[in-house]
C-alpha cells in the first residue's frame, strides 16, 4: 500500500486588495444601441474602452452594421452599384476589375446604372475588398498610407501589387494574410 508521505501543508495565499490590484473586465455585453466596452479597473480608478462597431470602411451600410447577421440581410439583398463606387474609385479598378470581382461579364457591368444590383457573389467580393481596406487603414492608419502599399509591388504577392489581385477571391485571401503578417511585425 502506498502512502504518501509528504507533510507539506497546502500554502494559503491571502485575498488579494482590490485597491491595488490591476482587474480587467471580462467584456461588458452592450444593452440595445449601446457600443460594447471593456472596463479596465487600477488603483480603484475604472475606465472603459469602447469597442467600435460596424464593418467594411467605404460601404455605410456596412460601417452602420451592427452584426453579421444585418451584413448577411445587405448581401443577400445585393449591394447596388451606387454603394461600391467609393471603393472602385478608391482602387482605381478598371471595368475589367469589378466584372472579376461581381462574377459578372464587362458588357454587364459597362450597363449597370446607379440603382443596378450588383448580384449576391459580387456583393460578397466586395464586402470583403472593404473588410480588407478596413484593415488595411487600421494597420497604416490613413487610407494614403494603404494605398501606397496597395499600388506597391510585393515581393510576398509574387511581385504584384496587392489591388492587381484584390478582385479574385484567392487574390484577396492573399492580401488581407499579408496585412495580417505585417500587423504581426513581418516584413512584406
Amino acid at each position: 500500500m502506498l502512502t504518501n508521505k509528504s507533510s507539506k501543508k497546502p500554502k494559503l495565499y491571502p485575498e488579494p486588495d482590490s485597491k491595488e490590484e490591476n482587474l480587467v473586465s471580462d467584456f461588458q455585453s452592450p444593452e440595445y444601441g449601446n457600443p460594447p466596452t471593456f472596463k479596465v479597473s487600477r488603483s480603484g480608478q475604472l475606465k472603459s474602452y469602447e469597442i467600435p462597431s460596424g464593418y467594411g470602411f467605404f460601404v455605410p451600410a456596412f460601417t452602420r452594421a451592427k452584426g453579421m447577421d444585418e451584413v448577411g440581410e445587405l448581401l443577400d439583398k445585393n449591394l447596388l452599384s451606387e454603394d461600391i463606387f467609393p471603393i472602385i474609385e478608391y482602387l482605381g479598378l478598371k471595368i475589367q476589375d469589378i466584372a472579376k470581382a461581381a462574377s459578372v461579364s464587362p458588357s454587364t457591368v459597362s450597363r449597370w446604372d446607379n440603382k443596378s444590383p450588383i448580384g449576391t457573389p459580387g456583393s460578397y467580393q466586395f464586402f470583403k475588398i472593404d473588410e480588407v481596406i478596413k484593415k488595411g487603414v487600421d494597420l497604416f492608419g490613413n487610407t494614403n498610407h494603404l494605398k501606397q502599399w496597395l499600388d506597391s509591388p510585393n515581393m510576398a504577392l509574387g511581385n504584384e501589387a496587392p489591388v492587381k489581385i484584390l478582385t479574385s477571391m484567392i487574390g484577396l485571401e492573399l492580401v488581407d494574410e499579408a496585412l495580417d503578417a505585417l500587423h504581426f511585425g513581418n516584413v512584406m
